[in-house]
């Protein structure tokens, strides 16, 4: 798959998860507690959540470093020419670690409209999406199993 069909596919994938949130209900966000003691704040995740999830965890680690580089631009933490300066610097932001990076934009809850924002800002500045250098990025030795 191309780095833009990727992209696509994450915003639908963020879009169907986000309207399941909003549409299944207030979440019961109260501890959990096991003979007296504290566990989890937790939140059952719905179908489309696990979808997204479970395509993020499919993607290469240099895949998902730009997808979250993309992220933050359309965030509009820095402007599309930073982006691949930005992209070479998650190593050291994530430690290295795809997970980590993954998760964060796993709970970015307008994750698609900061993607479709980073694509629009890259047409306007006259770049393709498709042709982002995807660089590996030095792990630090780091090596975790794929999950969130």
């Amino acid at each position: 798959m191309k780095l833009s069909e990727i992209v696509r596919e994450v915003i639908t994938l963020a879009k169907a998860a986000n309207q399941a949130r909003l549409t299944s209900g207030p979440d019961d966000d109260s501890p959990l507690v096991t003979s007296g003691s504290y566990t989890s704040m937790t939140a059952s995740l719905t179908a489309e959540e696990l979808r997204l999830r479970a395509f993020l965890q499919t993607l290469p680690a240099s895949v998902i470093f730009m997808l979250n580089a993309l992220m933050h631009l359309g965030r509009g933490d820095f402007g599309p020419k930073e982006l691949l300066d930005h992209y070479m610097d998650i190593g050291e932001i994530y430690f290295g670690i795809p997970e980590l990076a993954a998760a964060d934009m796993f709970e970015a809850m307008p994750l698609a409209e900061m993607l479709e924002e980073a694509l629009e800002e890259l047409a306007s500045a006259g770049m393709d999406v498709d042709a982002l250098p995807l660089n590996e990025i030095s792990d630090h030795g780091a090596t975790l199993p794929r999950t969130l």
